[in-house]
């Protein structure tokens, strides 16, 4: 059995990465993209910055740095912006939100989730099974 687990920290990150990045890019960042593409941009106004500005902020973290976080690509590098947009989202959009969802009421849940996860990540860093990794080898 020990043999069986002796890769479990690169085998975690894989699962982090892949699982994490996957559900943030397409979940999230997707549906974001589409909105700043189509132009109908539905977003708050944070930080004195206007809603497009913040929106495509959002957008390069939950969609593109959640894309190298997926593949293992420069992911604790990847991973800073997904975190602080997750910390954002946790401690200012949903600050009043409740923590755990109720049926058809919003909560900052899946934020500090994703928070929680990238934290992990960044820690971790991309394991062998990456393209940080392959590409280290040459």
């Amino acid at each position: 059995m020990k043999v069986l687990l002796k890769n479990e920290k690169d085998l975690a990150s894989l699962i982090l990465r892949a699982g994490l990045g996957f559900f943030m890019a397409f979940g999230h960042g997707l549906g974001k993209l589409q909105m700043l593409i189509s132009g109908d941009i539905q977003f708050a106004a944070l930080f004195g910055l206007s809603p497009t500005i913040n929106l495509t902020m959002a957008v390069l973290a939950e969609f593109f740095a959640a894309l190298l976080v997926l593949v293992g690509l420069k992911t604790r590098l990847a991973a800073l912006p997904v975190i602080i947009t997750m910390a954002v989202a946790v401690f200012i959009v949903h600050f009043s939100d409740p923590l755990f969802a109720a049926s058809g009421g919003g909560s900052k849940e899946f934020a500090a989730i994703y928070l929680i996860g990238y934290l992990g990540i960044f820690l971790l860093g991309s394991g062998k099974y990456s393209l940080d990794a392959l590409i280290g080898k040459k």
